[in-house]
Protein backbone atom coordinates (compact mmCIF):
# COMPACT_ATOMS: atom_id res chain seq x y z
CA UNK A 1 0.00 0.00 0.00
CA UNK A 2 1.03 3.63 -0.97
CA UNK A 3 0.08 7.07 0.40
CA UNK A 4 -0.84 9.48 -2.52
CA UNK A 5 -1.59 12.83 -1.88
CA UNK A 6 -5.25 14.19 -3.57
CA UNK A 7 -6.41 17.11 -5.22
CA UNK A 8 -9.44 18.61 -4.06
CA UNK A 9 -11.33 17.25 -6.68
CA UNK A 10 -9.52 13.47 -6.13
CA UNK A 11 -6.98 13.63 -8.97
CA UNK A 12 -3.47 12.53 -8.08
CA UNK A 13 -1.26 15.53 -6.53
CA UNK A 14 2.24 13.17 -5.92
CA UNK A 15 2.88 10.11 -3.42
CA UNK A 16 2.92 11.43 -0.09
CA UNK A 17 5.98 11.13 2.22
CA UNK A 18 5.19 8.15 5.06
CA UNK A 19 5.02 10.43 7.77
CA UNK A 20 2.25 12.10 5.95
CA UNK A 21 -1.45 11.75 8.08
CA UNK A 22 -4.04 9.33 6.09
CA UNK A 23 -7.48 10.89 6.26
CA UNK A 24 -9.09 9.73 3.96
CA UNK A 25 -9.68 13.30 1.83
CA UNK A 26 -6.28 14.72 1.46
CA UNK A 27 -4.38 11.64 2.20
CA UNK A 28 -5.09 8.20 1.19
CA UNK A 29 -3.42 4.71 1.26
CA UNK A 30 -3.82 2.56 -1.40
CA UNK A 31 -2.48 0.52 -3.97
CA UNK A 32 -1.41 2.12 -7.42
CA UNK A 33 -3.82 2.93 -10.15
CA UNK A 34 -4.01 0.15 -13.24
CA UNK A 35 -1.78 0.61 -15.89
CA UNK A 36 -4.40 1.52 -18.17
CA UNK A 37 -6.07 3.54 -15.80
CA UNK A 38 -5.99 7.27 -17.60
CA UNK A 39 -5.80 10.40 -15.25
CA UNK A 40 -6.65 8.39 -12.21
CA UNK A 41 -8.82 9.89 -9.75
CA UNK A 42 -9.88 8.40 -6.63
CA UNK A 43 -13.60 8.05 -6.07
CA UNK A 44 -13.50 7.17 -2.32
CA UNK A 45 -13.02 3.46 -2.61
CA UNK A 46 -11.14 3.00 -5.86
CA UNK A 47 -9.01 4.50 -8.74
CA UNK A 48 -11.45 5.66 -11.72
CA UNK A 49 -10.47 6.63 -14.94
CA UNK A 50 -10.69 10.69 -15.41
CA UNK A 51 -9.72 10.02 -19.28
CA UNK A 52 -11.70 12.85 -21.51
CA UNK A 53 -13.39 11.72 -24.74
CA UNK A 54 -9.87 13.45 -26.88
CA UNK A 55 -7.92 11.30 -24.60
CA UNK A 56 -8.98 8.03 -24.86
CA UNK A 57 -9.82 8.91 -28.84
CA UNK A 58 -5.75 9.30 -28.93
CA UNK A 59 -5.28 6.19 -27.51
CA UNK A 60 -7.68 4.65 -29.51
CA UNK A 61 -5.24 5.97 -32.83
CA UNK A 62 -1.58 4.74 -30.75
CA UNK A 63 -3.14 1.17 -30.09
CA UNK A 64 -4.40 0.57 -33.97
CA UNK A 65 -1.10 1.94 -35.13
CA UNK A 66 0.97 0.14 -32.70
CA UNK A 67 -0.94 -3.48 -34.03
CA UNK A 68 -0.19 -2.44 -38.12
CA UNK A 69 3.01 -3.89 -39.01
CA UNK A 70 5.39 -0.91 -40.36
CA UNK A 71 6.43 -1.90 -44.02
CA UNK A 72 9.63 -2.09 -42.52
CA UNK A 73 8.82 -4.86 -39.97
CA UNK A 74 6.97 -6.97 -42.41
CA UNK A 75 10.44 -6.67 -44.63
CA UNK A 76 12.64 -7.45 -41.68
CA UNK A 77 10.07 -10.93 -41.01
CA UNK A 78 10.43 -11.71 -44.57
CA UNK A 79 14.46 -11.39 -44.58
CA UNK A 80 14.07 -13.49 -41.29
CA UNK A 81 12.35 -16.59 -42.56
CA UNK A 82 15.02 -16.31 -45.59
CA UNK A 83 17.87 -17.08 -43.67
CA UNK A 84 15.82 -19.94 -41.78
CA UNK A 85 14.86 -21.57 -45.17
CA UNK A 86 19.05 -21.13 -46.00
CA UNK A 87 20.18 -22.52 -43.22
CA UNK A 88 18.14 -25.29 -42.84
CA UNK A 89 19.26 -25.92 -46.75
CA UNK A 90 23.39 -25.61 -45.46
CA UNK A 91 22.57 -27.82 -42.22
CA UNK A 92 20.59 -30.50 -44.71
CA UNK A 93 23.80 -30.20 -47.16
CA UNK A 94 26.43 -30.26 -44.70
CA UNK A 95 24.56 -33.35 -42.81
Amino acid sequence: MFKWQLNADGTIEHMAGKNAKVDGKTVIEAEPPAGDCINPKWNGTEWVSNATSDELAALATLQNQSMQASSEQLAINQLGMMVAKLSAKVASANA
